[in-house]
């Protein structure tokens, strides 16, 4: 006997109990699914400051009233038993609805899309969609919902949710809560997928920055600029992540006051993302707007002048910001399945959204950099370490200040060579050009600016390595000793200059021939380098060969006296070289086979704490390391759970 549609609804509602808050909350916010089920929805509606929290259900049913009858005043009860009346206020040239008790008094977003009036409902949109930039598609599908009849309670939330989900409703609730004091995460970073695409445009199917440059980026940049071509070029510089994404800018629509008005917001108010792409910019067009020139001047030279390791560094709350963005996009898998180089440029495109609305604001730059590396630290550090296997020529580490100055720096330079014969005012091209202690080419130092930058990941290097460091790196190592500076040609190489198998299965074969011995390797940290750099070899190469050799060196080290190599430097080693295998497949293999071995160590308890912690982590990015590190997930929850509770 089939059950009926109330025992149906029921068994759903138990049934939703046994999943996880995330999967309940995505399947009950899925209209199709509670139809399904004949299940409604309704929720409590709290206002900011606690004043009063209303069931929604009979507030849009007195909102439906009062948007009826212009004249009804309908009340309403909280929570606590108190009474709010509805009315229609005129204001800044607005019918707006208000909430009101005593003193207090709420006015409500926009709902006219309830009104029974469809001219009503449709100018209401209009007006929120031309503030908000709502997607061409969004807003032909939304004009037709609008146009048959007032909105179900279901489908206004839904309408909401499609304009809250918008660069512009977001910075202004980031902003709100920057100015309250409080900030919570899901504001800080959006769990929709969808409002990434609005933030940075769709991936579609690039595989590449230099793909999505000409594809998804120009179609992105171009209907923000057709939408308001002044707060288009603000929002298309949060794209200034890789210089490619410029290209897509028509400066040329830009009327000369907007544009000085634009370069005057971003010297004072704007991020330094957006303020690099700005100078790029400027470089290449400062013989046609001399009037930009001393802004662009003062941007580079603030850019020179930020001390990396001071606590009001911007190069520091930016680093802050990208680890953070990044390690909630990494815990909550909201862009999973999209490719490192888009995710990086949307997370990188959000900190900077978030820098805006810091810039200005009475925040402890330091401190608020520290609360944001604590939240998303080991999310960030482990999800950079996964997408190696796709994209290896980019690790955690170059997210640091020191390596984000180093770049933009390298990028000015750049840009200022691309664009020499326009560049003409003296003291611009002494600090671009000059050899002064205050010019940009005093602060160049070698390999820096030349690294990969964060969307370059999976981008082979273009450089090939000169002759004579080729006949360096041969030398050493064909040498009956290998020591670590054997490798120290090879292993500085291998994100400059383009490397391929024979240099790695050099080093495998000089591995193998000295039955995996080094010399001289007392310095602990040149040993790590070293080690780190052979991964880095292995990843860049796709060597599964230097892989598997570099397994049996660091395994040896291990059991060394003298090196003492920890469980967390061994793991990192094994992530890298585990990029040598560019299917998840065969890299989950190598990563559990790695982790199993460390699991099964004899370790310190605060290393089993860490190690079990890592190893959880890297299980919720990629799902599919359960299968290869189950073994060593259970050993270590073992000890550590015998250990916290001894009683059992």
């Amino acid at each position: 006997m089939l059950p009926s549609p109330y025992e149906r609804s029921l068994y759903a509602l138990a049934l939703l109990e046994l999943f996880p808050p995330s999967l309940r909350e995505s399947l009950i916010s899925d209209s199709t699914f509670r139809r399904s089920y004949e299940l409604k929805m309704d929720a409590q509606i709290s206002f900011g400051d606690g004043a009063a929290s209303i069931q929604r259900s009979k507030l849009f049913s007195s909102i439906r009233e009062i948007l009826k009858d212009n004249g009804a005043q309908p009340t309403l009860k909280d929570e606590a038993g108190e009474v709010w009346q509805l009315e229609l206020v005129d204001k800044d040239n607005k019918c707006l609805i208000a909430l009101s008790h005593g003193e207090h008094r709420r006015f409500l977003p926009d709902c006219s899309a309830l009104s029974p009036d469809q001219t009503m409902r449709l100018n209401g949109f209009e007006r929120e969609i031309e503030e908000v930039n709502l997607p061409k598609q969004a807003v032909t599908n939304w004009r037709e919902v609008l146009s048959s009849g007032a909105l179900p309670d279901d489908e206004l939330v839904a309408l909401h949710a499609e304009i809250k989900e918008t660069p512009i409703r977001v910075a202004a609730l980031v902003r709100s809560e920057i100015e309250k004091g409080k900030s919570s995460l899901p504001s800080l970073v959006p769990r929709s997928e969808r409002y990434f695409d609005r933030l940075v445009g769709d991936c579609q199917q690039s595989l590449s920055i230099t793909e999505y440059a000409r594809t998804g980026a120009r179609k992105h940049i171009d209907q923000l600029m057709s939408w308001r071509v002044y707060d288009g070029f603000l929002l298309s510089l949060l794209l200034s992540s890789h210089s490619l994404n410029l290209s897509a800018i028509e400066i040329a629509q830009i009327e000369e006051d907007s544009l000085i008005q634009a370069y005057e917001w971003l010297q004072s108010s704007g991020d330094r993302v957006s303020q690099l792409g700005a100078i790029e910019i400027g470089l290449s067009i400062m013989g046609r707007q001399p009037k930009i020139e001393p802004l662009v001047k003062d941007m580079i030279e603030q850019i020179r002048d930020d001390n990396v390791d001071g606590k009001q560094s911007r190069f520091q709350l930016l680093s802050a910001l990208i680890i953070f963005v990044e390690g909630e996009l990494a815990y909550t898998r909201v862009l999973r399945e999209k490719p490192p180089f888009w995710r990086r440029l949307a997370s990188i495109a959000q900190a900077s959204l978030i820098e805006r609305e810091i810039i200005g604001q009475a925040v402890d730059i330091a401190g608020f950099s520290r609360w944001t590396i604590q939240i998303g630290g080991q999310s960030f550090y482990l999800q950079t370490m996964v997408d190696l296997y796709r994209e290896p020529r980019w690790h955690p580490d170059l997210v640091s200040p020191q390596q984000l100055k180093s770049e933009f720096i390298g990028r000015i330079i750049n840009a200022a060579n691309q664009n020499e014969s326009s560049i003409n005012a003296p003291a611009i091209r002494e600090l671009l050009f000059g050899k002064t202690p205050e010019s940009l080419q005093s602060l160049v130092e070698f390999p820096f600016p030349y690294l990969p930058g964060p969307l370059e990941g999976g981008i082979e290097s273009q450089n090939e390595p000169p002759a004579d460091i080729v006949s360096v790196i041969e030398e050493r190592l064909s040498e009956d000793v290998l020591q670590p500076n054997s490798f120290a040609a090879l292993v500085n190489s291998a994100l400059i200059f383009r490397l391929d198998s024979y240099h790695a299965q050099l080093a495998a074969k000089a591995l193998r021939a000295v039955k995996h011995q080094l010399r001289q390797a007392g310095d602990k940290e040149q040993l790590l380098s070293v080690l780190r750099g052979l991964a880095t070899v292995a990843a860049v190469t796709r060597s599964n060969e230097l892989a598997e050799e570099l397994r049996m060196l660091t395994r040896r080290c291990q059991h060394e006296a003298g090196y003492n190599l920890s469980s967390e430097e061994a793991m990192q080693i094994g992530l890298i070289a585990a990029a040598a295998h560019s299917e998840l497949a065969g890299w989950c293999e190598f990563v559990g086979e790695w982790i199993t071995e460390l699991a099964f160590r004899s370790l310190e308890f605060d290393e089993m704490l860490k190690l079990h912690s890592h190893v959880e982590q890297l299980c919720h990015i990629v799902p599919e390391l359960w299968r290869t590190c189950g073994r060593a997930e259970a050993a270590l929850s073992s000890v550590v759970s015998t250990r916290a509770n001894p009683q059992t």
